[in-house]
């Protein structure tokens, strides 16, 4: 019986074959296709791999830091909308005099939040300020020095007695771990050097005005925090970047502007001119306010003999000039025009204002020619920028647009799904081969 089987089983067997030569050839042949196939797809995902990197190391490609003080400046022909993904000046160092700074939304590997990033005054080039100390919560406060050499904002720190943490909103019962203001600093941006400066404080500083005389005087107000929500024993004082030393005056500086020659126009009940040495002189200055979130009201001139105002909140008004040696208290002739905000004088007879254009209603920097109301288009899309006052007589220029960089998460990705891609192509490719 058994031998029946084996005789079955011997006839219906294959009989021919390939000789064992042919077989070895064979064998060799598949294990070169397998070999190339490898290589070919490690190959292109190296090559993928290899831009990649190309692409990330454009992106974050170092900068030397601006030395030279005296290059010409420029105002850009219009501001743009900062990536969140731009690099700092912890990677690129310090930018150089700037024309403008903008808080914006900043993102990295795992954080975002805002920033605060400085536009060049020479390149046009955009980079976040890694402002060392700097509270998060007031990046907005920060003021850029008329000639665009510095930015004073207010800086953190420990305090002996470190109030209750504060409701992150009135209706919620979450709170906010923010540390508290223990002082303000001075960040250079041509050398990158940073001054502290720093106030004695039990619970922590209330930051109310940052605002600047001229390239070299700075004026501060504060207050002490006596619970998570309030102040009090404000004080006001200018200090002298020069001298490091500081002149305490008897006047509010909040909602103040500048003629960013030594002189500043403030008040809330009564206006006052205030100078770099505290000195105060009573102005009349009927029914106007000063700044507001970047947007002057009101504007003195370089000799603090006149100023131009607009009047209400945000509507669309002509300019007025007035003569503050004048004894009447009132404005003469409107010069016409539809006007939001009105920024400084350029010269005698010429105001950088802000105006509304176009369907997106954006906020234009011009020039007004207060004998005529004859206007010149300065920048474009200016609504958000803190501007460097004493540069805005600077020539027009096309600057090009800032890069606008990919989340650093992209790259990783893309690279680990290149990877595993090609490992699976692999193998396939090498079971394909084999069958």
């Amino acid at each position: 019986m058994l031998t029946d089987l084996l005789e079955d089983l011997a006839r219906e067997a294959p009989t021919g074959g390939a000789p064992p030569g042919q077989l070895w050839r064979r064998g060799r042949r598949m294990a070169r296709t397998r070999r190339v196939g490898t290589v070919a797809i490690a190959a292109v995902a190296c090559l993928v791999l290899i831009a990649l990197g190309s692409v990330t190391w454009q992106q974050r490609a170092v900068e030397p830091p601006v030395t030279d003080t005296e290059t010409k400046t420029y105002v850009p022909a219009r501001m743009y909308r900062p990536s969140p993904y731009l690099p700092g000046t912890d990677d690129q160092g310090p930018p150089g005099v700037l024309i403008a700074t903008i808080q914006a939304e900043r993102k990295g590997w795992a954080d975002r939040g805002f920033g605060l990033v400085g536009v060049s005054a020479t390149t046009g080039d955009y980079r976040f300020l890694d402002l060392p100390d700097a509270h998060p919560e007031y990046l907005g406060d920060a003021a850029l020095s008329p000639d665009g050499r510095y930015v004073a904002y207010w800086i953190t720190g420990s305090v002996p007695d470190p109030l209750p943490e504060r409701p992150k909103v009135p209706s919620s019962s979450a709170f906010s771990d923010v540390p508290p203001i223990v002082g303000h600093a001075v960040y250079d941006t041509v050398t990158g050097k940073v001054e502290r400066m720093m106030q004695s404080t039990q619970h922590g500083l209330d930051g109310r005005a940052l605002v600047w005389f001229d390239p070299t005087h700075l004026g501060v107000e504060i207050g002490q925090m006596r619970d998570c929500c309030s102040s009090a024993d404000a004080g006001s004082s200018v200090f002298d970047l020069a001298t490091g030393q500081a002149v305490a005056i008897a006047a509010t500086l909040a909602g103040a502007s500048t003629n960013a020659a030594g002189s500043i126009v403030a008040g809330i009940e009564s206006t006052l001119v205030i100078e770099t040495d505290g000195s105060t002189t009573p102005a009349n200055v009927p029914q106007t306010a000063g700044r507001i979130d970047r947007t002057q009201f009101l504007a003195l001139s370089h000799d603090a003999k006149r100023i131009a105002a607009i009047f209400g909140n945000g509507a669309e008004t002509p300019v007025y000039v007035k003569d503050l040696d004048a004894d009447d208290h009132g404005y003469g002739d409107p010069i016409p025009g539809s006007y939001v905000g009105v920024f400084c004088w350029l010269d005698e007879f010429h105001l950088a204002a802000l105006e509304r254009h176009g369907e997106d209603a954006r906020g234009d920097l011009v020039a007004i020619d207060i004998r005529d109301g004859s206007t010149t288009m300065l920048s474009e899309y200016v609504d958000n920028a803190n501007l460097a006052l004493n540069l805005l007589s600077s020539p027009v220029k096309n600057q090009p647009a800032p890069p606008r960089p990919r989340s650093p998460w992209v790259p990783t990705i893309t690279a680990g799904t290149t990877v595993v891609a090609a490992a699976l192509a692999i193998f396939i490719w090498r079971r394909r081969a084999v069958a």
